[in-house]
């Protein structure tokens, strides 16, 4: 086993290999529905988890999370999905540019879009739509677990983003992970290289396991 690698190693195996990774250990991490507002976005970091409700009689805040947020953070918004109010805007986008933030993986919408394309800072979610969140949901617990996409997210968790979409490693298996991913980016590299040297894909394919790659460990 490899000691931990950076986050911009894990980004730099890719969404997709990280995602083979997991479904050979048996791990759910792939978010379904999350993706970035532009295809050129990236990010890599270590979660810090709001988790958002619908508002009470008593409204309640959206809620101040971000102050103590750095450059490793990536922040992770659980709005159940919901697609008919929004939970991050252009303040927070300006707040999280100037401290350099990692990124944020929210479940559910943003707005304000364009200043966060015009300043390359990456935000993934099911879409925009620019109605406020205030007075409409309130942060329930921050720092707790949350839902993203199906998958179940814990501060300190390990999230990769890319043109493919959001994947979480879990912080306990991160090593793990990676060592698998990387056999498998090496085996598809492998297949890629036969192919350009002119064997037939099937051919090389079965030489270099291909068939088994993602296939889990105890099936």
């Amino acid at each position: 086993m490899s000691d931990l690698a950076a986050p911009a190693e894990y980004l730099a195996l890719g969404a997709s290999a990280l995602s083979d990774a997991m479904d050979r250990l048996g791990i759910n991490g792939s978010c379904f529905g999350i993706a970035p507002l532009s295809p050129a976005f990236t990010l890599a970091g270590f979660a810090r988890t709001v988790r958002y409700v619908p508002c009470g009689v008593v409204k309640g805040t959206v809620g101040d999370f971000i102050d103590d947020y750095d450059e490793t953070t990536v922040a992770v918004l659980d709005n159940s999905g919901r697609l008919d109010c929004t939970v991050w805007g252009d303040i927070l986008t300006d707040y999280a540019v100037r401290n350099r933030l990692a990124g944020t993986v929210i479940d559910g919408v943003c707005r304000d879009t364009a200043l966060c394309r015009e300043q390359n800072y990456p935000v993934f979610s099911r879409g925009a739509y620019m109605r406020t969140g205030k007075d409409r949901v309130q942060a329930q617990e921050i720092d707790g677990p949350v839902s993203i996409g199906g998958v179940r997210v814990e501060p300190g968790d390990l999230v990769v983003g890319d043109a493919d979409g959001v994947v979480v490693v879990p912080a306990a298996r991160a090593t793990e992970v990676f060592d698998v991913a990387t056999e498998i980016v090496a085996r598809e590299d492998e297949i890629r290289s036969a192919v350009r040297a002119g064997s037939k894909l099937m051919a090389a394919r079965i030489k270099f396991g291909y068939h088994h790659l993602q296939t889990r460990a105890d099936s």
